[in-house]
């Protein structure tokens, strides 16, 4: 299980359209490559760790089969998360991220935050990129997990073959019945 790392990254992750964002305002503003730049590297850094925690964790983590009795998508949720995303960039002179940078810094840890307590793992949008679909699942004693996988799931009464990263977060690894 890699918990707190996984959980911090996972949020991390979740920033780079944010990042993204910047970037293009930044180059729409016709600032210098450096300044822009810098913001496109950043969240294009976080994409590539996102990646690479999925595939070590799905290789090195320790397997958990898991029973699927009941089973909710939870991805759906894309566009007001989206929304809350972008909203600072509405006034794009006050969010430019070049002289006021304080400010900026401020909101994105805002979203960190609010992000990581409420355990909305549930809408990542660089892990929807790659493919995955966010899944809320209860086990066959009604404990609720959140499910990562690549794969839809149809039906409940299945067994998946999972990796842990964070105390109630697994990751389909793609073995057993999905």
């Amino acid at each position: 299980m890699l918990n707190t790392f996984a959980k911090f990254l996972l949020v991390s992750t979740s920033l780079s359209p944010v990042l993204g964002a910047v970037a293009v305002n930044q180059f729409a503003r016709h600032e210098p490559v450096v300044r822009w730049g810098t913001w496109l590297a950043a969240a294009v850094l976080l994409v590539f760790l996102c990646w690479g925690l999925l595939r070590y964790a799905a290789k090195n983590a320790q397997e958990h089969l898991i029973h699927i009795k009941e089973f909710e998508r939870t991805d759906q949720e894309v566009l007001a998360f989206l929304l809350a995303y972008l909203l600072p960039f509405i006034s794009s002179e006050n969010m430019a991220f070049t002289g006021e940078w304080l400010t900026g810094a401020y909101i994105l840890g805002i979203i960190f935050l609010v992000i990581a307590h409420a355990g909305a793992f549930h809408f990542n949008p660089v892990m929807g990129l790659l493919g995955y679909h966010f899944y809320s699942v209860k086990n066959g004693d009604g404990v609720s997990y959140l499910l990562i996988s690549k794969e839809e799931l149809w039906r409940p009464g299945k067994d998946v073959q999972t990796v842990q990263l964070a105390r109630t977060i697994y990751l389909h690894t793609g073995g057993a019945n999905a």
